[in-house]
């Protein structure tokens, strides 16, 4: 109890004792540098090799918060509302090498764009500009993406 006492009278003064500097900001948040290569194929790339060598932090990362431009395929029965939008990615094909139907997040006014460049038609291949805001992947689940602030960039092959 003798050896004990001024120890814990030690820690108090310490404990009590007021710091008047304010505390160090918090780091700031690196964010990636911009890709050379925005495409889904190099994001498919980048996903297969997390795969192999489970690496789905960095891919994230690399990835999430990126500007990116894709050419996809909008089918009619999945993208039936601006808050109900999500493309194909990649042409279909049997088997499938990558199944991501990403969501579209679509800026003001974009839907109608879309809406009046392909009309009627069951699938519309168009490029998109936006933002990849979500990108959720891992070995047990798959893969999950969402492109936010999307914009209608053009209107390529029509089927």
């Amino acid at each position: 109890m003798h050896r004990t006492l001024p120890l814990l009278a030690l820690l108090l003064a310490s404990a009590c004792r007021g710091d008047d500097r304010p505390p160090a900001p918090a780091p700031a948040a690196v964010a990636p540098p911009a890709l050379a290569d925005a495409t889904q194929t190099a994001l498919a790339r980048d996903v297969d090799d997390a795969d192999r060598r489970g690496t789905w932090y960095e891919v994230k990362h690399k990835w999430q918060g990126q500007q990116v431009r894709w050419t996809v395929t909008r089918q009619r029965v999945l993208c039936a509302s601006a808050d109900a939008c999500h493309v194909a990615a990649f042409p279909i094909q049997r088997p499938a090498k990558q199944g991501w139907l990403p969501k579209l997040e679509l800026a003001p006014g974009q839907y109608a764009a879309i809406e009046s460049t392909c009309g009627a038609r069951a699938q519309c291949e168009i490029t998109v500009e936006g933002t990849l805001s979500r990108l959720e992947l891992s070995a047990e689940l798959p893969t999950s993406v969402t492109l936010s602030n999307v914009k209608l960039v053009q209107t390529t092959a029509q089927r």
